[in-house]
């Protein structure tokens, strides 16, 4: 478990990277949503859209710090801590076809635009740098990308597809498997269109 006591605040960013954690400033709008540093506030405050960081505020100055692998930031206590010890796994959801329908160009050519956005079931952002598989609805792999900073992940097959073309017509699955006891894992479908 690591503690970090108050004089974090006084510490250089090269000294947090040290400890292991990665540092990285966080813009005025993040810092707005996730709780003011306005005004000379020192402390940290949760990040509510992923729990696996927190931001921290030094002299009226927000820094996004990520947790150790593994764990998540308890607001109680201000420190991370294995995901058991602070909270339930939290559900998640994901939603297919974001980015408009995906499209068959033929078994030559693939199945182009699958898509699907992953965010936490009750909060509206997406989690970033999670990956996604896309399978046909049958559980054959097609793809697989990892989502974007708005939780979004977008990817084509390979050309000559070597899956049916009625396994393919029935549509296709987003998957994420989770984070073990971070994150609950999900899946969506959406159909698969001729070009």
């Amino acid at each position: 478990m690591l503690r970090i006591g108050k004089g974090l605040a006084a510490l250089a960013a090269g000294a947090v990277v040290a400890l292991g954690l990665a540092v990285a400033p966080a813009t005025a709008a993040a810092a707005t949503a996730e709780g003011s540093c306005a005004g000379g506030v020192t402390g940290r405050l949760p990040r509510a859209q992923d729990q696996r960081f927190y931001v921290q505020c030094a002299g009226g100055v927000a820094t996004v710090v990520a947790c150790p692998t593994g764990q998540v930031y308890a607001p109680g206590p201000q420190l991370c801590d294995a995901p058991e010890q602070v909270r339930p796994a939290v559900a998640t959801l994901v939603t297919a076809a974001t980015a408009g329908p995906a499209k068959l160009n033929g078994l030559l050519f693939g199945v182009k635009n699958l898509s699907a956005t992953v965010r936490i079931a009750d909060a509206p952002a997406g989690l970033d740098g999670v990956p996604v598989t896309f399978t046909t609805v049958g559980g054959r792999t097609l793809c697989t990308a990892v989502t974007d900073q708005f939780g979004a992940a977008r990817c084509d097959t390979p050309a000559r597809l070597t899956v049916p073309l009625d396994e393919i017509l029935r549509g296709y699955r987003a998957n994420y498997a989770g984070i073990g006891g971070i994150y609950l894992g999900s899946s969506a479908t959406a159909p698969v269109g001729l070009l």
